[in-house]
C-alpha cells in the first residue's frame, strides 16, 4: 500500500480523497471551530434568563450562536441540506426566536457571510496598505489570509464554497468580495516596477486562479495544506507580466450556422435532453430548474426524461461529462494541425471558445451555473480541463508543467470565463481568445513572446 496523507487528525488514502470529492466534498466533523467559538458549546453560552440583561446583548448572543451554527452545519452537510430546525437545535435558539431575528434561512446565511467577509476584507486591505514593497505587502496579506483559513476553515468554506450554492444574493456577495479584492490587488500591483498597465481582466483572473486553488482545498477539507502552496501561488501570480500591447481579437465576419440540417443532438433523445437542461439552467439557475421544465424544453415527456436520467443531479453530471467530451473532440483537430505547442495553445483556445459560442447553454452551465451545484459538479467540470492539458502535452509536445501551475492556470481561465459570460454572454467568447492565450502563455514565454502568439 502507498503512503496515506494526513489531514488534521484523520488519515486519508487517495481513494478516500476521491470518495470525498464524489460525495460533494462534505465530511462529518466531530467538532467545528467558528469565529464565534466551538459549535458544540453553543447551548452552554446561552445567557441565563434569571439575570436582567439588555435586550441588545441578548440578541447579539443569539445571533452569534446562530452564525456559529450556520458555519458548522454548512461545513458538515452544506447550505441546501441545512434547515432552520437544524440551526435551532445546534445553537439552542428556539425557532420562534430565530424568526424574530431573521426572515428565513437565507437571511441568516447572508448575515453570517457579511460578518465573515467584512473581517477578511478589512484584514487584506490593512496589510496591502501598510509599509514595504508591493511584494512584501502582498506576502503579508496572503499569509494573513492563509492563517485565517487554517484557523477557521469552516468559515472560509462558507463564503468561498457554499456562498455560490445559497442563491443569487449570496453569489453576489461572493462576487462583490472577489471584485473588491481584485480592486485592492490591482491598485497595489500598479505600484510595483514593471507591473503598471495590467488589464483588469487579467488581474481578476489571477485572483480567480488563487481562489480556485483554495476552493478545491476547502471543499476537500484540506485547509491545513494551504500554507504549503501559498509561496508557489504567489510566485505564479507575479509570473504573469502586463502585456506590451493591446490584446485585440482578429476581425472576423460573423456567419450564422447553417440551419437546413439538424444537429446530431436532435436525433439522440438523451443529448437533446442535456441541451435543453443546459438552456433551462442558463435561464433560471440550477436550483430553480425542474424536470418538468427540462422535459418541455426538450420536447419529451417526464417519463422519457427518467428513462435516461435518474433526476436533476444525474442530468447535471451527464451534461458536464458530455459537453466536456465534445469540447475535447472540437479541439483535437486544430491542435493536431498546429506547428508548435505555443501555437497549439492559441488554436486550442480558439476552437474551445468557438465551441462555447455555438453551445451557449453548455458554456453557461460549465462556467457559471456549475458553482451553484456544489463541489462535486465543479470537480467533474475540472476533469475536462486536466484531460485537455494531457492531450495538448501528448499531441503538441508541450512541456509538462507542474501540477499547481496547471491548476492555477485552469482556475484563472474558469474565472475569466465566468466573468465574461455573465457580463457579455457566451456568444462573444471568441473575442476572449487573445486574452486567454496570453494569460496561459505569459508565465512560460514572457510578455513579448506570449503577446506575439496571442495576437498572431
Amino acid at each position: 500500500m502507498g503512503e496515506r496523507e494526513v489531514v488534521g487528525s484523520t488519515p486519508l488514502s487517495p481513494s478516500e480523497r476521491h470518495a470525498r470529492a464524489e460525495n460533494d466534498g462534505y465530511v462529518a466533523a466531530a467538532m467545528v471551530t467558528t469565529p464565534w467559538g466551538d459549535a458544540r458549546t453553543l447551548r452552554e453560552r446561552q445567557l441565563s434568563p434569571r439575570r436582567a440583561r439588555d435586550r441588545a446583548e441578548v440578541e447579539k448572543n443569539q445571533r452569534e450562536r446562530l452564525y456559529a451554527a450556520m458555519v458548522a452545519l454548512c461545513a458538515e452537510k452544506g447550505y441546501a441540506a441545512t434547515s432552520v430546525g437544524d440551526l435551532a437545535e445546534l445553537s439552542g435558539v428556539s425557532t420562534r426566536t430565530f424568526y424574530g431575528l431573521f426572515a428565513d434561512k437565507e437571511e441568516c446565511f447572508l448575515a453570517t457571510m457579511e460578518e465573515i467577509l467584512g473581517k477578511v476584507q478589512h484584514q487584506v486591505a490593512g496589510e496591502l496598505s501598510g509599509e514595504g514593497t508591493i511584494e512584501e505587502r502582498s506576502e503579508r496579506a496572503a499569509q494573513a489570509m492563509v492563517r485565517t483559513m487554517v484557523a477557521q476553515p469552516a468559515a472560509a468554506r462558507l463564503w468561498l464554497v457554499e456562498g455560490f450554492c445559497a442563491g443569487e444574493r449570496a453569489g453576489k456577495l461572493v462576487d462583490g468580495m472577489l471584485w473588491a479584492l481584485g480592486q485592492l490587488l490591482g491598485r497595489s500591483m500598479e505600484e510595483a516596477p514593471g507591473r503598471g498597465g495590467m488589464p483588469p481582466e487579467i488581474t481578476r483572473s489571477i485572483l480567480g486562479g488563487v481562489a480556485g486553488v483554495v476552493y478545491k482545498r476547502l471543499s476537500l477539507d484540506e485547509a491545513e495544506t494551504i500554507p504549503e502552496i501559498e509561496p508557489a501561488l504567489r510566485k505564479w501570480a507575479f509570473s504573469i507580466p502586463p502585456p506590451p500591447g493591446p490584446l485585440r481579437p482578429r476581425v472576423r465576419r460573423r456567419r450564422k450556422p447553417p440551419t437546413d440540417q439538424p444537429p446530431f443532438a436532435a436525433h439522440v433523445p438523451a443529448e437533446r435532453i442535456l441541451r435543453a437542461f443546459a438552456g433551462v439552467v442558463a435561464e433560471k439557475g440550477y436550483p430553480a430548474t425542474t424536470i418538468a421544465e427540462v422535459s418541455a424544453a426538450a420536447g419529451v415527456s417526464p417519463n422519457t426524461f427518467y428513462a435516461h436520467f435518474s433526476g436533476k443531479q444525474d442530468a447535471l453530471y451527464a451534461a458536464l461529462d458530455s459537453s466536456g467530451a465534445q469540447m475535447i473532440a472540437a479541439t483535437l483537430p486544430a491542435v493536431r494541425r498546429a506547428s508548435s505547442w505555443q501555437e497549439a495553445m492559441r488554436v486550442a483556445a480558439d476552437a474551445l471558445f468557438n465551441f462555447f459560442t455555438a453551445e451557449p447553454g453548455f458554456a453557461h452551465l460549465r462556467e457559471v451555473a456549475v458553482y451553484s451545484a456544489g463541489p462535486r459538479a465543479v470537480w467533474i467540470r475540472d476533469r475536462t480541463g486536466e484531460a485537455l492539458v494531457e492531450v495538448l502535452s501528448a499531441l503538441a509536445g508541450m512541456p509538462k508543467p507542474e501540477g499547481l501551475l496547471v491548476e492555477a492556470n485552469l482556475a484563472g481561465l474558469h474565472s475569466m470565463l465566468y466573468e465574461w459570460i455573465r457580463a457579455r454572454g457566451a456568444e462573444t467568447l471568441v473575442e476572449m481568445v487573445p486574452l486567454a492565450t496570453y494569460f496561459v502563455l505569459a508565465p512560460a514565454l514572457g510578455a513579448e513572446g506570449a503577446h506575439e502568439v496571442a495576437c498572431s
